[in-house]
């Protein structure tokens, strides 16, 4: 044996200590990284995988379910984004992102208003997600408020973009989303406060529901009216703004009765206090807001009647104005 093979591990280890200073901060800097690429990184999903995701369909149908029994699992059916009323999308486009067609999934003007705002205020008083960022959320991430989540939910949303079109992430995200206690996508919402499919929504109908997506659990027309009215309310005026809909259809979408699902009982209309730290969340949601530059083609589908939504009084519950 030559001399280099019979080395005992204290002379190796001194001419590992014996080492450049360069040599150290090369592979330091290198086990950081890969640290750093494992949790950023780690767990997405690829492209291939976004393009087969598919939210998991819970219930066979909605349409038989008895809502006023507590519900342990979550219920969403999976719907065609052209069974979804043109009403609901725009809806839920003007209130949540309505430069979702503009953007490429990432607002960094609205993500750096909304900092300097919550900055200024103090507390959060305004968030910056896309309606793409709230899909990568809901559907691969976690809900946790961290730097490191919402790194990783930028560059998945990126991701989402160049794997999928606009309308396959509205479609997932209408179908995916959060509209009530274990109440998830689009359908399962439009049985539970409507007794009707998502696909045969009206105007106020779809305006209502839209306005809840802020904070579903909270916002429960069945428990608090009031709030849930003008929060739609404000819906309603967005979308007169960016001229989705007529004056006319704004009058009568404001002024018409919202129908609920008849033959419910407690615990879902069991009045709810109003929250005051809640609400103080959303003060531009109960404020005039600003004209928008946006502009969207007026709803032809959801016109106004001819009279007010002829309803059953045995079973259905009228909100308040």
């Amino acid at each position: 044996m030559n001399e280099e093979t019979t080395q005992s591990p204290s002379t190796l280890l001194s001419r590992v200590k014996q080492l450049p200073r360069w040599v150290w901060f090369l592979a330091a800097f290198f086990v950081l990284w890969l640290l750093g690429y494992a949790l950023i990184f780690g767990g997405l999903p690829s492209e291939e995988e976004i393009k087969n995701y598919r939210p998991e369909t819970t219930a066979k149908s909605v349409a038989g379910i008895i809502w006023n029994k507590p519900r342990a699992q979550p219920v969403r059916v999976w719907v065609a984004l052209s069974h979804l009323s043109k009403s609901l999308q725009q809806a839920v486009i003007i209130s949540e992102d309505d430069t979702f067609y503009q953007h490429d999934g990432v607002n960094f003007e609205m993500m750096r208003e909304a900092f300097l705002l919550n900055w200024k205020k103090g507390r959060y008083v305004r968030g910056a997600s896309t309606i793409s960022m709230q899909l990568a959320r809901n559907a691969f991430l976690t809900k946790e408020k961290t730097l490191l989540r919402k790194i990783r939910e930028i560059i998945l949303t990126r991701r989402m973009e160049k794997a999928l079109t606009k309308n396959q992430i509205l479609e997932l995200y209408l179908n995916i989303v959060e509209w009530g206690d274990n109440v998830y996508g689009a359908e399962a919402a439009a049985y539970y406060y409507f007794g009707k499919s998502a696909a045969n929504l009206s105007l106020h109908e779809s305006t209502l529901m839209a306005s809840l997506l802020p904070n579903p659990i909270y916002f429960n027309p069945f428990k608090r009216p009031n709030s849930c009215r003008r929060m739609q309310a404000r819906v309603l005026n967005l979308m007169l703004l960016s001229k989705a809909i007529t004056p006319e259809q704004y009058t009568y979408a404001n002024a018409a009765p919202l129908y609920l699902r008849g033959a419910v009982t407690a615990p879902d209309v069991r009045a709810a206090a109003v929250d005051a730290t809640e609400e103080a969340k959303y003060p531009a949601f109960f404020s005039a807001e600003e004209d928008t530059t946006v502009q969207f083609e007026i709803i032809s589908t959801d016109s106004l009647p001819s009279s007010s939504p002829e309803q059953s009084a045995a079973d259905t519950v009228t909100l308040p104005h």
